[in-house]
């Protein structure tokens, strides 16, 4: 059974294992948190700036979250989140920009540090709006991380208050709630991704104009 500090000690055990085998070592470990992605509708992020430290300022970390939502998906996409993380940690601690409009758009800074450290990019432009924000993981890097054998089972829970619906009736009493099977969907140019719980929908991308396809 699975708890979210198991969740926590097991990001910690991958980031390490991650920053060994990808990394060389270099990352600094920052404070890795599980939060809600609210509105930002992300799977992660990191920080730029030391955002945590003691009250002598003595005791800096970045942080890196795993949105919450998302945190039981398959643990390969969940190390994908991480490992692109680090990629921003890198850049971070070397004054490397890496994100301009609003931390939203990924330069070729980004792209080109994705490509030293296990990803590709499926497309040759860069999306409109994100830029090179949705690089893949190679099939030699997706290796390397399934020898790393990190924790699946600490992974089992997740937030469901946002994608998934809490459970809980106005009144705050708990309902009887079935398991649905879970429904990947992608935007066939920019690679925006969709959870559902549904399997017949029809999902569109703004951006694109474009209808998500199953992506199980």
């Amino acid at each position: 059974m699975s708890n979210i500090q198991a969740a926590i000690n097991e990001l910690h055990v991958a980031f390490k294992k991650l920053n060994d085998t990808f990394f060389n070592g270099e990352l600094p470990e920052p404070a890795i948190t599980i939060q809600t992605s609210g509105n930002r509708k992300s799977m992660g992020w990191c920080t730029t700036k030391e955002v945590w430290r003691d009250k002598e300022g003595k005791n800096r970390r970045y942080e890196l979250n795993i949105a919450a939502e998302y945190l039981d998906i398959e643990i390969m996409e969940t190390m994908d989140t991480m490992l692109h993380e680090m990629v921003h940690l890198y850049n971070a601690i070397r004054d490397i920009q890496d994100c301009s409009r609003n931390s939203t758009y990924h330069n070729k800074r980004f792209k080109a540090e994705c490509e030293r450290r296990g990803f590709y990019f499926p497309d040759d432009k860069p999306d409109k709006k994100y830029g090179w924000a949705f690089p893949k993981l190679t099939e030699a890097a997706k290796k390397k991380i399934e020898s790393l054998k990190i924790n699946s089972k600490a992974f089992s829970i997740a937030r469901k208050g946002f994608h998934g619906g809490s459970g809980d009736n106005e009144s705050g009493e708990q309902q009887e709630e079935k398991k649905p099977g879970k429904y990947k969907w992608i935007c066939p140019i920019c690679n925006l991704r969709v959870l559902s719980y549904k399997k017949e929908i029809a999902v569109k991308c703004v951006e694109c104009d474009e209808i998500l396809i199953m992506n199980n």
